[in-house]
């Protein structure tokens, strides 16, 4: 066979909508599918490529076949047509293939196609109006891609703008822009920088792990509420002290609103802590109670830090004071971490042990292919909960083997 005519749906709408599954091989088979695809989505565009395909196929007289990938694009649709193309290429022995796509996409798959066989022509189909447009869409995509996946782009692209953003909404909170509008720009800014800096998902799925830990059965929900409670007084107490002191610079706002609030927010901040570290007592973490204190002794060395800073811009004579509650301040912060080290010790071997375990390891997806090193073992105090590779979180569910070669399940 000089040439087969081959269709790509790189995403399995087909699968999807109509139940067939790849290679859809035929003229017949393939006109059955379209329509009924078409009658199950009217306007999506895969009806169109199949068309076209049997179109070219007739000219041609020669066979034509569709190719399904599968809902999780990428790896995963692109292993199932390689698999599906194999099979045509073993079956039709074709000198070489006609490529019928609904789109850039779906292109994507070409390298696949011409690391196996010779492609004779690339055919297009895309409806007239929305072509342009379509291509204009898949390189925003694709250039966030490429953003997302190298780190250091990412800082540029999505840090700076973030970081810009928290800037400018600080300086509107002294009048230059409306309140509402400076909100908005420190979310946006906030999310940008976390973004930009890779801490995305795993900020999404600590929120996400949080807010499922909220139960009445748990102190710590208490505690929480009543944390956020004394928080938002703390607030109000610093507005007042700005108000008293009606301080003319940046600095000197900011100090007057530490002296006025700080002592509330250690409060809020050690009643939040303790009710979690009686729930992770309870459940047995006792990882997390190392880190519950060791953060509270780091709170109050930052409370001490900042506190005597402000005390020392309203009473510049008292630079003594600051320097002995700096001391005093990182005395007692090492002084937790060492005693904590000597109470959990096992617990710290153990996530140690793990650490070495897994780290900058293979990963392979059950089709074989590399799917990159891990560079951070994801745990739970001294429990194991996954693996991230690059910026993909993968949960110790997916993990199909560990031993000799780590193997998972794209989901």
């Amino acid at each position: 066979m000089e040439s087969l005519v081959i269709c790509i749906d790189r995403d399995d709408d087909i699968g999807k909508k109509t139940n067939a599954r790849g290679p859809i091989i035929g003229v017949d088979r393939n006109i059955a599918v379209a329509e009924e695809l078409a009658l199950a989505d009217p306007v999506d565009t895969d009806v169109n490529a199949i068309f076209a395909a049997v179109k070219i196929a007739r000219e041609l007289n020669t066979e034509i076949a569709t190719l399904t990938g599968d809902k999780r694009v990428g790896v995963s649709s692109d292993a199932e047509i390689a698999r599906q193309l194999d099979a045509l290429i073993e079956k039709f022995k074709p000198e070489g293939v006609i490529l019928v796509t609904d789109g850039v996409e779906d292109e994507q798959v070409i390298p696949i196609i011409e690391s196996r066989i010779k492609i004779n022509s690339v055919q297009t189909v895309i409806v007239r109006q929305s072509q342009e447009l379509e291509r204009a869409y898949f390189k925003i995509i694709h250039f966030i891609k490429e953003v997302e996946e190298d780190p250091n782009l990412a800082r540029l692209v999505f840090g700076i703008p973030g970081l810009a953003l928290i800037l400018l909404a600080i300086g509107g909170a002294f009048g230059i822009m409306l309140q509402a509008m400076n909100m908005i720009f420190a979310i946006i800014g906030i999310y940008l920088l976390i973004k930009g800096f890779g801490y995305e998902e795993d900020f999404f799925s600590r929120t996400s792990e949080f807010l499922k830990s909220l139960s009445v059965e748990k102190i710590s929900t208490l505690t929480y509420l009543t944390a956020a409670v004394i928080f938002m007084v703390a607030l109000g107490y610093g507005y007042d002290e700005i108000v008293r002191r009606n301080p003319i610079s940046l600095i000197g706002l900011s100090a007057a609103f530490i002296k006025g609030s700080a002592d509330l927010i250690l409060a809020a901040i050690v009643i939040a802590v303790v009710g979690k570290i009686i729930d992770d007592y309870s459940t047995g973490r006792y990882l997390n109670v190392r880190t519950d204190l060791v953060f509270l002794a780091f709170a109050f060395l930052i409370k001490l830090m900042v506190e005597s800073g402000a005390s020392f811009w309203f009473e510049p004579l008292g630079i003594a004071n600051f320097i002995i509650s700096v001391l005093v301040g990182i005395l007692i912060f090492v002084g937790v971490i060492k005693v904590t080290e000597y109470l959990f010790i096992d617990e710290i071997r153990a996530r140690q042990r793990l650490i070495d375990e897994f780290s900058n390891r293979e990963v392979y997806n059950e089709a074989g292919e590399r799917i990159g090193k891990v560079n951070r073992v994801l745990l739970d105090g001294s429990k194991f909960v996954g693996l991230k590779v690059g910026r993909k979180r993968i949960l110790k569910e997916d993990i199909v083997s560990k031993d000799g070669r780590i193997v998972i399940r794209i989901g």
